[in-house]
């Protein structure tokens, strides 16, 4: 249980129209293959390449185009020497004329694009140089491409911000959910995030009380005919109304 999206404004470039044919099948696919870049908060630009799929009779979008992206994405820990890799979900283009000054004049101000994972934590976290920041490695993996790739972020936050003070750092071999931005280059290859929100131990179930307990159903009645009262409060409307008809039936 694992996925990785990114989404922004990105700015498009040698838009490349590609015909592919699946094994053993004669019916063409379509895709364009963008060129793009990842732009850190720290300023650091990354390369990137967009591939998203292209219905029968398009064309490729004009070079510097402005695109708001959703995209899944596998960041190698090979990059910045490889590209960041990105399977288009959705790519709307901002219309107008991408050559003229004014063109970018309405677009957000959005030059950092959101990534939105969920992952296992694969490192103990650890205190930074500063004394403050915490970072701890996420992996997760996706289809991308039609093929399963794997990415790993180190996942950062700062202590001594009142937003994270009472955040505690995920256990290792857990599951997190997370938003942030991409960060920096990282001195050993991939991409540090900068943490904006995060859920903890996801997909560990803890069940809220409703106001009233529900006895367990015991072996010797290990089907049920009727429901109790007490369970009505997680049936729909929809649910309620037929269990109603039905008790209506009976009285015919």
């Amino acid at each position: 249980m694992s996925a990785t999206v990114v989404f922004g404004f990105l700015a498009l470039t040698n838009g490349d129209r590609v015909k592919t044919f699946r094994a053993g099948s004669s019916t063409a696919t379509y895709h364009c293959v963008y060129k793009t870049t990842i732009q850190c908060t720290s300023g650091v630009v990354v390369l990137a390449m967009l591939h998203v799929y292209s219905p029968f009779n398009d064309v490729a979008l004009p070079d510097d185009t402005v695109a708001f992206v959703s995209a899944k994405v596998c960041v190698p820990m090979t990059t910045p020497r490889d590209p960041v890799l990105l399977k288009g979900i959705c790519v709307m283009a901002v219309p107008g004329d991408p050559t003229s000054d004014n063109y970018e004049s309405g677009i957000p101000d959005l030059p950092h694009p959101m990534i939105v994972g969920l992952g296992s934590v694969i490192s103990p976290a650890r205190t930074l140089a500063d004394g403050m920041s915490k970072a701890f490695d996420v992996v997760s993996s996706d289809y991308v491409r039609d093929t399963k790739m794997v990415s790993t972020v180190c996942c950062m936050f700062d202590s001594a911000c009142l937003q994270w003070s009472k955040t505690p750092v995920p256990n290792q071999n857990t599951t997190v959910f997370y938003v942030g931005r991409f960060g920096d280059v990282m001195s050993t290859g991939g991409l540090h995030m900068e943490l904006e929100s995060i859920a903890l131990n996801v997909g560990v179930e803890s069940r809220p009380s409703i106001g009233t307990s529900v006895s367990p159903v015991s072996k010797k009645h290990k089907f049920v005919a009727v429901a109790p009262k007490e369970r009505y409060a997680c049936l729909s409307l929809s649910a309620l109304a037929f269990l109603h008809a039905l008790k209506r039936l009976d009285t015919c």
